[in-house]
């Protein structure tokens, strides 16, 4: 008879986060007050498919890897827009395939608004997003450029 035993468990495997919903930070991103209370997803000066977006939370889809320390979180949202987030760092990977942005790291620690914590962690195995930030230099505009990000997720 061996030693030897199998252990299975739930394992980091990606899974869909629990729930997608509006920020709880109550900050409004865009400077836009109806924004407030809305999942904010996008880049510019104005309200469209190419810019500023509103998606639903069923437009969202958020993968979660891991909990507490070595949660990740890669998103998807209407238009095209994607996001990577890894546990305790402030930098988002985002990019928009509709638009040919190409994935690029956005630091917003250098925030247009006063978020309290604009990438907040601090909740276990959720992440809180309420960010308005220039755009990566890689991206060529002919608006203002700015990125805007407000939603939050529960990867319980």
């Amino acid at each position: 008879m061996s030693g030897l035993a199998v252990l299975t468990g739930c394992g980091d495997q990606p899974r869909d986060a629990a729930a997608v919903s509006t920020s709880f930070s109550g900050q409004v991103v865009t400077g836009t007050s109806t924004d407030l209370g809305s999942i904010v997803f996008g880049w510019g000066d104005t309200h469209s498919d190419t810019e500023i977006t509103t998606p639903q939370p069923d437009e969202v889809t958020a993968r979660c890897t891991g909990h507490g320390d070595d949660l990740a979180v890669e998103i998807t949202a209407a238009h095209g827009w994607t996001i990577r987030a890894a546990y305790g760092s402030p930098v988002l990977t985002v990019g928009n395939t509709d638009q040919q942005l190409p994935a690029a790291e956005i630091d917003p620690t250098t925030a247009l608004i006063a978020a309290p914590e604009p990438v907040d962690w601090s909740e276990p195995d959720q992440l809180d997003l309420a960010v308005a930030v220039d755009g990566p230099d890689e991206w060529s505009s002919e608006h203002s450029g700015r990125v805007y990000v407000s939603v939050h997720f529960d990867c319980r």
